[in-house]
């Protein structure tokens, strides 16, 4: 029987050299049929509206793209999943000022960023960490969907409930010319199902912060 991997205890060696091959290559995936449909969908809306572009990308049933609305209603936000069956299991209450969207959202943001479209803010809520070692690449700040995540600017909040996640965020971050930082959250409102679970069972939360829009172009 084969053991199973620990996960990984530490930042990854070497991350500053991955997140600058990754500035320094051009992304040749192509983007997907239904990627694009969601963005020519919303793209009439967020460019007519002049509101604060907020971006809730992997927003699962779209609970935490709800509270972002509540809490910024002077703003249009945009929450972003792969998943249908996700999206579907959306409660009934919504509000005026958000929308949801079926896309990759490694294809929506290149889409965005090709639109010249600027973020005033940018949410990615307890993303898939990979824990091992070996899917370093596979987390947004070691993969390729970097240099368009910086590009469109604004301010980046990242929340996980794994601490090597968050130093190697941070790590990333600042190699590629961003302040960052982050801190245990303690008392904040729950923003989502996946919050409220990780904080009923114990887990420590942490949370990122850069301003995107002060650092390298």
């Amino acid at each position: 029987m084969k053991s199973r991997k620990p996960p990984q205890q530490a930042a990854r060696e070497g991350l500053g050299q991955i997140v600058q091959m990754h500035l320094n290559t051009a992304w040749q995936r192509p983007v997907g049929k239904h990627s694009v449909i969601a963005f020519n969908d919303i793209r009439s809306r967020v460019e007519t509206s002049g509101a604060p572009l907020i971006l809730d990308s992997c927003c699962g049933t779209g609970e935490s793209t709800c509270y972002l609305a509540a809490a910024f209603p002077q703003a249009l936000v945009l929450g972003v999943d792969k998943s249908a069956h996700r999206l579907a299991r959306h409660g009934s209450a919504r509000r005026e000022n958000y929308v949801l969207l079926r896309a990759d959202v490694n294809d929506f943001w290149r889409l965005a960023l090709a639109a010249g479209w600027q973020l005033f803010r940018h949410y990615l809520l307890y993303p898939n960490p990979y824990p091992k070692a070996s899917g370093f690449r596979k987390r947004w700040y070691g993969s390729p969907a970097l240099p368009t995540l910086l590009n469109l600017g604004g301010e980046l909040i990242v929340r996980t409930n794994w601490q090597v996640y968050a130093e190697e965020c941070v790590l990333a971050l600042e190699s590629a010319g961003y302040q960052a930082d982050y801190r245990l959250l303690f008392d904040e409102p729950l923003m989502s199902a996946f919050e409220t679970k990780y904080r009923a069972r114990g887990d420590r939360l942490f949370e990122v912060y850069s301003n995107l829009n002060v650092g390298e172009k």
